[in-house]
């Protein structure tokens, strides 16, 4: 089994490294063969798994902290694979002659590099990598979507989707991170078996809110839908694969993952039906006021991701039923949609729907416009796609809930499904349907494009009409045993169901209507207005703190740096035991006296001393200070090692400075001075009460006699602390002496070269100027 998911996630990866070295001809027909490979290495396999066999395969990674990189392939799984390599495969053959010239081998990389990545998120059993190719898909992404570099709007858009995907990578990590602490694994196949301890707990509250911001952000939920629009800058294709069928479906799957875990929770329910809902409502009144079409599709994506992200709350009582089915039915008409848009674009020059509307193109393109109108039903949710099945399986899990709760999700529902209805109108018949235009009167001649362009898109719509006429047929593909219950079907009888479905038709109808007479200028909506309002108020806030912690100057640089870390650590000790003493400080008071005294004296006589060479001493003296207290707690060790350290650092300073001219006047202003006074104040205040809590708390688990027993057997020392620096924490004394070894070669060249020799102004040899 570990060659086959090993060949799995491999192919997508070597592919992409090895279009980089070919020719933009080639590069696009070798892109083709991984997807293809892929169809081939699973296709073999879902029979099995798609009857509930699954399979672990486990690797080990970080044994020490319990993270292993285990694989496992089972439904859910093998079923995104299938779709990535599916509709991959249509989006590689459409890109080649859509692109043509401009599919640089790094556009096939990218594409391929995503494609690997999603097929990682699929088959990772471990949470721990499941999120590193989680990040893999935001960083491909967002090098898809910014592909031109030349155009702002992608670069805008690429940026603001790595910002708003990356923020929710981040918590989901941290929500990985809580919920292996919690379960003591990171194995989704083990953190299944213990839902019911996992759920008992009442911590696992926060880690399951993180795990969901990742999944909302990734799939564009309210309030992170913003994001998704903005990508629509890049080309049709990488809108069709990333936006519809994969990258957005990736929460989906997430959710999908988190399911078995917390689908029992009190929290999971009421989250993600009123985030999904939310978004069904929000984002389908956005939809119907975009005036291009890829925005309009962007927005329907979000509004039905939405729907999934609801079903997967209401399957805590309804199960798991139609759950492939409802993913399947959106990425095929979705991706198929886009591509349309895409050759619409190429057809007409634009996408612009307040132009298209006035040029109806169905009669001069039936076969393109018979395939729009099968979207759109699809989108709308008509009868006889596969669309309709969806629908109803929504409403039918929300009719089951009488409580006021409910009932206002099931409003929600209709108002989300009308309003799904009213912008596939708008898509079809605003832009396809109408009387032909005369070909004196056309605005834009028509443009001879491969038939490819509307191929991919047909192969992609069909099984919504296959879904659609025989739905037992395909639910027994997806789901062995659909076909024969009985919410898989055609019609049913006359009931509340059908009631609600008639009711969306007609409210759909009715707001298309209404649109087309009420219906302003192309301008954005306010959602999105909003997003790039608040990104904005970021930037400017994100600079100010930029100007004002990094304003140039070291004493700043060193304000900052001090006053965090010292802060930092005290918040550390408050936040802990605090200061309250848990054991004697060791040496007599009376005693502690004369290196107290010598450490105090030095360090407030150094800023005073009028040469470099006195500071040097007086923090020596202090130096020395430290070395007479290790005499006091008899620890021979430290005191050689201090005297060693104080002494060579005090003659490679004097070496050194004594070269240095003599500092000038201190020509700081008055209040400069005394902010730097209070910081170091500050600072040495927070220093000392953290030293001070260090020495009368007792440690939790002393290291010294587990250092001393190993000091001799394992580095072969009997000096602790040398066997410290140089065995146990080796690699901290070499990140140590490169830092210094940095800076000495940073002083050496700043160092002010020497002015040259002056020439002598007369020719010849024989006279000799000396430098003045």
């Amino acid at each position: 089994m570990l060659p086959t998911l090993a060949w799995t996630l491999a192919v997508p990866f070597l592919g992409a490294a090895l279009v980089l070295f070919l020719s933009s001809r080639w590069a696009g027909r070798v892109a083709l063969l991984p997807p293809a490979l892929l169809l081939v290495i699973m296709l073999p396999r879902w029979p099995e798994v798609s009857a509930g066999g699954s399979t672990t395969v486990p690797i080990e990674w970080i044994p020490s902290l319990g993270i292993t990189a285990n694989l496992r392939l089972d439904r859910l799984g093998a079923f995104f694979v299938l779709l990535v390599a599916g509709v991959g495969l249509g989006v590689v053959q459409y890109s080649r002659v859509y692109l043509g010239p401009k599919g640089k081998p790094t556009y096939w990389a990218a594409l391929l590099a995503f494609m690997g990545a999603m097929i990682g998120v699929a088959l990772s059993d471990s949470l721990v990598l499941l999120y590193v190719f989680w990040e893999l898909t935001t960083i491909a992404s967002a090098l898809l979507i910014g592909m031109d570099s030349t155009d702002p709007e992608a670069r805008s858009g690429a940026i603001r989707a790595f910002l708003v995907t990356g923020a929710g990578g981040l918590a989901m990590l941290a929500g990985v991170v809580l919920l292996g602490q919690l379960a003591g694994t990171y194995n989704l196949s083990e953190l299944a078996p213990r839902a019911g301890e996992i759920v008992a707990s009442p911590l696992h509250v926060t880690p399951l809110m993180l795990l969901l911001a990742g999944a909302f952000t990734k799939s564009a939920q309210f309030p992170f839908h913003f994001w998704l629009p903005g990508a629509m800058a890049a080309p049709a294709p990488v809108s069709a694969y990333l936006h519809s069928a994969t990258m957005v479906k990736g929460g989906i799957l997430l959710m999908g993952r988190l399911f078995p875990v917390f689908h029992a929770s009190p929290a999971w329910r009421p989250v993600l039906v009123t985030v999904g809902l939310t978004t069904f409502v929000v984002a389908g009144w956005d939809a119907l006021r975009a005036w291009d079409l890829k925005k309009l599709l962007a927005y329907s994506t979000v509004a039905y991701l939405g729907v999934l992200t609801a079903l997967y709350g209401l399957y805590t009582r309804a199960g798991t039923r139609g759950e492939l089915l409802n993913i399947a039915n959106h990425a095929l008409y979705k991706s198929s949609l886009f591509l349309l848009v895409g050759w619409m674009e190429r057809v007409t020059g634009t996408r612009d729907l307040s132009i298209l509307k006035e040029e109806h193109w169905f009669r001069r393109e039936p076969v393109a416009g018979v395939l729009i109108g099968f979207g759109a039903a699809a989108m709308a949710g008509f009868p006889f796609v596969l669309g309709f099945i969806s629908k109803e399986v929504l409403y039918e899990a929300l009719l089951s809930d009488r409580s006021p709760a409910g009932v206002v999700a099931l409003v929600a529902a209709v108002v989300g499904g009308a309003f799904a209805v009213a912008y596939a109108l708008k898509l079809f018949v605003s832009s396809f349907w109408g009387p032909d235009i005369p070909p004196e009167d056309r605005g834009h001649p028509r443009r001879q494009l491969s038939p490819w362009l509307l191929v991919v898109p047909l192969l992609l719509l069909a099984p919504q009409v296959i879904g659609g006429v025989a739905p037992g047929w395909l639910g027994s593909l997806l789901e062995p045993g659909a076909e024969r219950l009985g919410w898989l079907a055609v019609w049913h009888h006359v009931d509340a169901l059908f009631a609600l479905s008639l009711i969306t038709i007609a409210l759909g109808v009715g707001g298309y209507l209404l649109w087309r007479r009420v219906a302003k200028p192309p301008g954005e909506p306010e959602t999105q207005i909003l997003s790039d309002r608040i990104s904005g108020a970021v930037l400017r806030l994100s600079g100010w703190a930029g100007r004002a912690a990094q304003a140039g100057g070291l004493p700043r640089y060193l304000a900052v740096m001090l006053l965090f870390a010292a802060a930092a650590s005290c918040a550390a000790v408050a936040l802990g035991d605090g200061l309250s003493a848990t054991r004697t400080w060791g040496p007599d008071l009376g005693i502690s006296c004369l290196p107290a005294l010598m450490i105090v004296a030095g360090a407030a006589l150094t800023p005073f001393g009028r040469s470099r060479i006195a500071r040097i001493v007086t923090m020596a003296v202090a130096g020395y200070g430290v070395a007479v207290f290790y005499i006091l707690f008899r620890a021979p060790d430290l005191v050689l090692t201090q005297i060693l350290v104080e002494t060579v650092s005090l003659i490679l300073l004097l070496l050194v400075f004594r070269r240095l001219p003599r500092p000038g006047p201190d020509v700081r202003p008055r209040s400069t001075r005394v902010a730097h006074a209070a910081v170091a104040g500050t600072v040495a205040a927070l220093a000392a009460a953290l030293a001070w809590s260090s020495g009368v708390q007792a440690p939790r688990a002393p290291a010294g006699a587990e250092q001393l027993a190993l000091s001799l057997p394992e580095a072969h020392g009997r000096n602790a602390v040398n066997v410290i620096l140089v065995d146990f924490r080796g690699a901290d004394t070499l990140g140590e002496i490169t830092v210094l070894a940095v800076a000495a070669l940073g002083v050496a060249a700043l160092r002010p070269r020497r002015a040259p020799a002056p020439t002598s102004r007369h020719g010849g040899g024989g006279s000799c100027d000396h430098p003045s």
